[in-house]
């Protein structure tokens, strides 16, 4: 089941479209046969990353850092800092659709 509420039918037009938020449904069995296992392969997954694309991917997503204060702070180009983010973003998606 989905829900967009009246007050965020728009959110933001593009040139393709528009981006609206919505809710979805998903019932509390789903949830807790599967947190401790989708967990578990994210740890999993996180631990298996290169150290730089881990130190990258949990100063943006954990500590909230931009792209250029990361790579200030790793001494790299924010294009790199880009790079290694969306490898760990790729690589943890396809980790957790494993089944």
């Amino acid at each position: 089941m989905l829900r967009i509420d009246a007050d965020e039918t728009r959110v933001e037009e593009t040139p393709h479209g528009v981006w609206v938020r919505g809710w979805i449904w998903v019932e509390q069995h789903a949830l807790d046969s599967s947190d401790a296992k989708q967990e578990a392969k994210l740890r999993t997954a996180l631990a298996e990353l290169p150290q730089q694309r881990r130190v990258i991917y949990l100063a943006h997503c954990v500590e909230g850092l931009t792209y250029a204060a990361i790579a200030a702070r790793l001494d790299l180009d924010v294009a790199e800092v880009q790079r290694e983010l969306a490898a760990a973003l790729l690589a943890l998606s396809l980790a957790l659709d494993e089944t």
